[in-house]
């Protein structure tokens, strides 16, 4: 009472308050705002703080004034009073709110009022907070910043120590855990106070921003919504955590919870318990369903699917473990490997049991029986975890516990499943030492997961100077969250500003965030990197190209939705709820196989977020905006960081105009070329697919062959995306400047340094770059000087102008070429100043380095100082940290004097030239002791006193019995090891302290320009080196005023061939080109080819074609190869053709290039033809140019309309009779050419025949084909006959040349194809080759001669051909590979220009005989020979 007659407002205060109970209440709204229930005493304590002086104070003032305010807290008692006509009433476990009574409560004046109140409360706070921190602003929500203020920084910046809720709330009640409670001051007490309050009403503000309340924003402008867009913007929520995230958030009541609603993932729909699903899924079905002794499972959603999809024997036995009803994790720690639960699975397996029950009722038996040990006890690690999970539900936890790291329940069965790691002793507990957290992040990020991991902060309570409560063997470390690792920022960054710059080449590359618009002309991509802080648009996308994208780049969860306002409905959840329909989000993935990833979670933002247009926003700008702040908005990327004057762009929340946006291409851009440019759109999955830019084993990856083998991995990833999305017309010229001045001009360039940009970005806004990671940058800004030096004012000069368009396309940042080359040099000026440029990677004595390791030679051992050193010299410059360095040597120094005199003996230490032979111990006495980074040794020496040894303590106190030691050594041991663990603190200071200010001196974008520059000049020189290597060429590209044809393309061919090995094709594509041919004649290859290059050509790069080649633009490149089923999407082979053709009519037109490849041969000859027919007039019709290739031959009968038949040009691909026929089936030869006309014979069973299908299979086929008229109907007079009593004759069909070949028309496999083989390999070589028939012995005089020999094996008959030195030896170890190999026979020949020239017989007789049909075990040494050879043995 004393306290409260000090208030000056206590006569308002008495008429207000009927009863003590408004004054109770009151309290207890003060201590909820201090993050829980605050008893009297402690409030009062609260009170005599002057804190709620203040509060209260300025409570009354707007009280009086009429102001509607609304606080935050559970209220101790409950009441209901009035003032100035406005009712409040407080009631336990609710919040505080005041309303009018005349008015409604929810309209929008109210909640605009309430929330600009927050605002201007959080404000005063602030204002607070800076007076009492001595003027100096400070962000609440920020760890690091209020530690700084309550307990000061050590050196370097660093804070004291992590305050969480509970350390704040013991500062506010007069006790602490690092000082035991004495010594808090006021000004301590009342900081805390007011960041527990801020913190509150800034949890208050989101809630109410998420709940879809109007932000400050709009009331100021006047906006208010209208209920519709109220409960659009109410299905936006905050469930998603950030990737980048680096504090703790604030703890989530259950209101807030409700709000949270999660993205739904769009291939996982609540699976009922049904009788058709194995034990297993009933058990994880019982995991989502509540029960009725247990109540709600706690275990979310998002892991039913995950679970259902687990495979591995020993996780699903973890999964037997899990109990949902008590936890998040639903890890029971009671629950053993082989209890009830997991006999009951097996049981129910076997009997049909219900397992669901059992599994239920053994829930309901362990958590009645052990609830003691499973609830976890409060301040346990167990307890913690639980925290964090209910924080982070679809996360999995990590926690650093010592040097492991662990997880308990549905996260450690992730672990076990998907990172190869074993159970603790298999219970539902798993982890992994902490030199593998990154590839175990690894793991679970490419599988789609985000992992919450959770670090130990130092310990600093010995050193402050008190000790826990409990004793110090209960005290619980302090934990912090150190990052949401996921598939958007897969690199843990955290402990690496040491290292060697390996996470740079380890760690997987980031996915980008997308979001997807949908719009009346399509739809619109948003891209988002998060670590390169950039954002790529494309507009009016279809579907298909939509699905290619996320195919080729999966997303990072979760992929936004922005449906069109014609999609929305009053509910948001009518959206939601046809998220299976969307038409870009199946994919030809198997989740089973590729992982959760290959499924993305969906978040539909409402249209409502979309700004209206106007003439400031661009569609572009409207777009990016949307998604972005949808981003930051879900994510916690600015929890607790609010902008202000003063901050740096490394301490300031990022924003929407933190990311760049690259450009995108595109229809006729007219301002990127000059003039009206067709810009190619991104391709289609089937185009991607068949032109090998998508996972397929049957396709050749067209990357492969741009680039040789040595060029860097960031190459080939920018090809496939440049590929995947054509760049606009004046980009794609600028890449064939660069990429034909390299090849033909002779254009040299410096060494280039290609470092992932994304990772290095995050490393120094994380403040993680290591001295080697600015090495890499260096480099690369150092390459980009020197070429921007050396052609800058050259003749060459238009080839900058050209390096500089693509730099800012890929950039997004404005690239005159002085102004790079002036950022670049003032970024390498502060990186130099710093960083220590020569290799550290090892420390030998005798090598000279710029940052040596001391070495005393055998005075101390060497492996102890460079253990100690090794881990920090090399990193920087010696100035940088030149005191911490002079400490180390001068400990260093003193170490090695009292060595010298305690355990050498040596009278008279005269430093580093001290001569041991003087000593008095002949070899060194010294013993090591790695695990305590220590050294003493074994015996007291017996040329010294006694008295002056003693036995040292390991690193835990413990005497070591057998070593002794001394004082004076002792003490420089410990005064070296810690002057070396400052100096490496020194170093992580200073790397650390560099990468703040290249950020916050705006030196971020030079090294983003860099690397572009780098990368782009990397490309480009090794696409021309390998397309000299290759033979390819630089065709020229015909704009839409120029073009006379489609395309001319003058002998192209396939890019996976080598140009001496392959046919290439003139041609002139003036129409679209009706192809026919025989099977197995190239037509499908012709297309591919010419597909290729056309793609490659518009993109800037060289193709398989000669340099008089020209392409025209085209809008659209559309290929369509022969069908497949598609079982993920419940598609037959004809279901998935007709879906890529109706994209195909959509999409395409007069501008467009397309390939069409056996339409119609998944349904009936009739419908087939009708349908190809149809398309084909279609295509013509709308003035498309490419291939349609077809074997339905009755299309040449059908009517199709002039204008469409006057477009349509027939080819075909010619063949020549063989000269060496030996039956029937082998008198064609395919010459791969294409000529004018039709060819209406697929030749089909010669194809078959060169395919090992057997004779008499032929020869049935040939007379069944003689009774099939035109119209596939049987005619009785031609039909033949089959001989009942010998089934191997067919009467009608028998030639005389048939019934040479052996027994049923068919060739002894044993001779006839042998000797085949065998005039193959002369017919090569011209010599005479040597039989080895089977277990005989290889004729002496062929030994130690090259040779090169053909295998027959098994029957039928396969064929492997080899060269060897050592033929008897060869031979053997073929036989001895057992079964069929035993009988091999062989064809030897001996080649006497030696191992060279038999390696490319070798190849020969390998592609000849592939190249005939013949059954080949191994074709891999057929892949390359050299021409002077081929052309010697041809």
């Amino acid at each position: 009472m004393l306290a409260v007659r000090s208030f000056a407002f206590i006569p308002v205060l008495i008429l207000l308050l009927p009863s003590v109970s408004f004054l109770l209440a009151l309290v207890g709204v003060e201590s909820s705002l201090l993050g829980g229930a605050m008893s009297t005493r402690s409030a009062a304590a609260y009170v005599s703080a002057g804190i709620l002086r203040r509060r209260v104070g300025s409570c009354a003032d707007r009280l009086r004034s009429g102001d509607v305010t609304s606080l935050v807290g559970p209220a101790l008692t409950s009441c209901t009073t009035s003032f100035h006509g406005r009712s409040l009433h407080l009631s336990s476990g609710s919040p505080l709110l005041f309303s009018t009574s005349q008015q409604d409560p929810n309209i929008t004046g109210n909640e605009g009022s309430s929330i600009l109140n927050i605002e201007q409360e959080m404000s005063k706070i602030s204002a607070e907070i800076t007076e009492l921190n001595n003027g100096t602003e400070i962000n609440p929500n920020s760890p690091a910043q209020v530690s700084a203020a309550i307990f000061g920084s050590r050196a370097g910046g660093t804070s004291i120590r992590p305050v969480p809720r509970e350390v704040l709330l013991e500062l506010v009640q007069g006790g602490d855990a690092s000082a035991g409670g004495t010594g808090i001051t006021e000004r301590q007490r009342s900081l805390a106070s007011l960041v527990l309050r801020h913190r509150q009403l800034k949890s208050l503000q989101r809630r109410h921003s998420d709940s879809g309340g109007p932000s400050v924003s709009s009331l100021g402008s006047g906006q208010q919504g209208t209920s519709q867009q109220q409960q659009q913007l109410a299905a936006f929520s905050t469930s998603a955590s950030l990737d980048e995230s680096a504090g703790e958030p604030p703890a989530v009541d259950d209101a807030e919870k409700e709000l949270l609603a999660p993205p739904k993932h769009h291939d996982t729909a609540r699976k009922p318990i049904s009788s058709d699903r194995s034990p297993y899924g009933l058990l994880v079905d019982s995991f989502f369903n509540p029960s009725a002794s247990l109540g709600q499972s706690k275990l979310d959603p998002y892991w039913h699917s995950v679970l259902d999809r687990i495979a591995k024997p020993s996780a699903r036995a973890m999964v037997s473990q899990l109990d949902p009803y008590q936890c998040p994790m639903a890890y029971d720690p009671a629950a053993t490997p082989y209890d009830a639960r997991r006999t009951s699975v097996d049981n129910s397996a076997n009997a049909g049991g219900d397992v669901v029950a059992t599994a239920t009722a053994t829930a309901t038996k362990t958590a009645t029986t052990a609830k003691a040990s499973t609830q976890g006890k409060k301040g346990s690690l167990l307890a913690y975890v639980r925290e964090q999970k209910e924080k982070f539900p679809d996360c999995v936890v990590i926690t650093r516990v010592g040097d492991f790291y662990e997880a308990f329940g549905v996260d450690a069965v992730l672990l076990v499943e998907f990172c190869g790691l074993n159970p603790m002793a298999g219970r539902a507990k798993a982890g992994c030492p902490i030199a593998n957290i990154q590839p175990t992040l690894d793991c679970l990020t490419r599988s789609g997961f985000r992992v919450a991991v959770y670090e130990e902060a130092a310990d600093t309570d010995a050193a402050i100077g008190g000790g826990a409560k409990g004793g110090s063997k209960s005290r619980l470390k302090n934990r912090m969250l150190a990052q949401i690792v996921s598939s958007a920022s897969p690199t843990y960054l955290y402990d690496l500003i040491l290292g060697n710059g390996d996470t740079l080449v380890t760690s997987p590359t980031a996915r980008p965030h997308v979001g997807i618009i949908s719009t009346a002309s399509g739809y619109t991509i948003v891209e988002i990197s998060s670590e390169e802080r950039t954002v790529r648009v494309s507009e009016r996308v279809t579907a298909e190209a939509v699905a290619c994208k996320l195919a080729a780049y999966p997303p990072a969860d979760p992929l936004f939705y922005v449906p069109s306002p014609g999609e929305e409905v009053a509910s948001p959840s009518s959206v939601s709820s046809s998220l299976d329909r969307l038409p870009f989000l199946p994919s030809r993935s198997d989740p089973s196989i590729d992982g959760p990833g290959s499924r993305y979670r969906v978040k539909v933002l409402p249209s409502a977020l979309l700004e209206d247009p106007s003439s400031r926003l661009t569609e572009v700008d409207r777009a990016r905006k949307c998604i972005i702040n949808a981003l930051l908005k879900i994510s916690e990327f600015n929890e607790y960081i609010e902008n202000t004057k003063e901050a740096k762009p490394s301490q300031r929340r990022v924003t929407y105009e933190d990311f760049a946006l690259i450009e995108s291409p595109t229809v006729a851009s007219a301002s990127s070329c000059g003039r009206e440019c067709t810009s190619t759109k991104p391709l289609y999955v089937e185009t991607a697919t068949q032109l090998g830019l998508m996972a397929d084993a049957t396709i050749p990856p067209l990357v492969s062959y741009l680039l040789p083998d040595s060029a860097p991995a960031p190459t080939r990833r920018f090809l496939r995306r440049w590929l995947l999305t054509p760049p606009p017309p004046h980009v794609a010229d600028s890449m064939a400047t660069i990429v034909r001045a390299l090849k033909e001009e002779g254009m040299s360039l410096p060494p280039l340094s290609v470092p992932p940009l994304g990772k290095v970005l995050a490393l120094m806004r994380a403040g993680q770059a290591s001295a080697q990671v600015y090495r890499e940058i260096l480099s690369a800004l150092d390459a980009t000087v020197v070429v921007l030096n050396a052609y800058t004012s050259s003749p060459n000069s238009y080839q900058i102008a050209s390096l500089s368009t693509l730099v800012q396309h890929e950039s997004g940042i404005a690239a005159d070429p002085n102004s790079v080359k002036a950022r670049c040099l003032a970024a390498m000026e502060v990186i130099d100043e710093v960083v220590s440029t020569p290799q550290h990677s090892s420390y030998h004595r005798n090598e000279f380095v710029a940052d040596p390791v001391h070495y005393y030679g055998d005075l101390i051992p060497f492996a102890f100082l460079e253990r100690n050193e090794v881990t920090w010299r090399g990193r920087i410059k010696q100035a940088a940290a030149e005191t911490a360095y002079k400490r180390v040597g001068d400990a260093a120094d003193k170490l090695a004097e009292a060595v010298a005199l305690d355990f050498w003996g040596i009278s008279k230490y005269e430093g580093c030239s001290t001569d041991l032979s003087s000593s008095r111990e002949e070899r060194s006495p010294i013993l090591q002791d790695i695990f305590n980074n220590m050294f003493a040794i074994k015996s007291i020496p017996a040329w010294a006193e006694n008295t002056q040894y003693y036995h040292p303590r390991d690193r835990n106190g413990k005497e070591l019995r057998t070593r002794y030691t001394t004082e004076r050594v002792d003490q420089a041991l410990k005064e070296y090891v810690a002057s070396c663990e400052d100096a490496s603190s020194a170093v992580k200071s200073v790397l650390a302290k560099l990468a703040k200010n290249l950020c916050d001196q705006g030196h971020l974008p030079a090294i983003t320009q860099a690397s572009h520059t780098n990368l782009i000049l990397s490309t480009a020189a090794h696409h021309a080196a390998n397309a000299n290597a290759l033979g390819w060429n630089m065709a020229s590209i015909e704009d839409d005023s120029e073009q006379k044809h489609p395309g001319h393309f003058s002998n192209v061919w396939p890019y996976w061939m080598d140009r001496s090995e392959s046919v290439g094709n003139t041609f002139t594509l003036d129409g679209l080109f009706l192809l026919t041919a025989p099977n197995m004649s190239g037509k499908s290859t012709v297309m591919r080819s010419t597909a290729a290059a056309a793609l490659l050509t518009v993109c800037g790069l060289c193709a398989p074609l000669d340099s008089d080649s020209y392409v025209g633009r085209f809008d659209n490149i559309f290929v369509r190869g022969a069908s497949a089923d598609v079982p993920t999407e419940s598609k037959s082979a004809f279901g998935a053709e007709m879906g890529d053709v109706a994209a195909l009519l959509r999409a395409c037109g007069e501008n467009s290039l397309v390939f069409v490849d056996e339409l119609g041969r998944g349904t009936s000859p009739k419908d087939g033809t009708s349908l190809a027919g149809a398309v084909l007039e279609a295509m013509a019709s709308a003035g498309m140019s490419g291939f349609f290739a077809t074997h339905l031959h009755s299309i040449f009968k059908l009517p199709l309309h002039p204008s469409a038949a006057d477009r349509i040009i027939t080819k075909r691909m010619t063949f020549v009779d063989a000269p060496k026929a030996t039956d029937a089936f082998s008198g064609l030869e395919w010459t791969y050419k294409m000529e004018d006309g039709v060819c209406t014979e697929s030749h089909a069973l010669v194809t078959a025949a060169r395919f090992g299908v057997p004779m008499d299979i032929l020869s049935r086929a040939e007379a069944l084909a003689l009774c099939l008229d035109a119209d596939n109907y049987l005619s009785t007079s031609e039909t033949a006959t089959y001989s009942e009593s010998d089934d191997t004759s067919y009467s009608s069909t028998k030639r005389p040349e048939d019934q040479q070949m052996g027994v049923n028309g068919i060739r002894d496999s044993s001779s006839s194809w042998f000797e085949e083989v065998i005039m193959i390999v002369e017919e090569i070589t011209n010599k005479k080759v040597v039989r080895v028939p089977p277990r005989w012995m290889p004729p002496p005089s062929l030994e130690g001669t090259s040779c090169v020999y053909v295998l027959e094996v098994g029957s039928p008959p396969r064929y492997y051909v080899g060269e060897t030195d050592s033929l008897s030896k060869r031979l053997m170890q073929h036989r001895r590979k057992g079964g069929e190999w035993t009988m091999l026979k062989a064809a030897v020949v001996g080649i006497q220009g030696g191992k060279s020239d038999s390696r490319n017989v070798e190849s020969l007789v390998i592609r000849r005989m592939a190249k005939i049909g013949y059954d080949m075990i191994s074709i891999a040494d057929g892949r390359q020979v050299r021409k002077a050879s081929s052309d010697e043995f041809q």
